[in-house]
């Protein structure tokens, strides 16, 4: 299986509590990316897109969380 649909069912079975944990941790990566980026650092700048999609996948879950409660 490809990283991508590996990384959805991850997303997938995680609970609230995880899914939160995970935004976080997501949220500050996307964060030092930027201060990385300004300082010339970063050399994938792929790696922005991917995260942003990733905080996008757990935001839609724990919006799917929410509604199914």
């Amino acid at each position: 299986m490809s990283k991508l649909s590996d990384r959805r069912k991850e997303v997938q079975e995680m609970t609230e509590g995880e899914a939160q944990k995970e935004l976080k941790d997501l949220r500050l990566k996307l964060f030092n990316l930027r201060l990385q980026q300004q300082r010339g650092e970063v050399k994938n700048s792929r790696v922005f897109a991917q995260t942003r999609k990733d905080i996008a996948r757990l935001l839609h879950h724990l919006t799917e969380l929410e509604s199914a409660e």
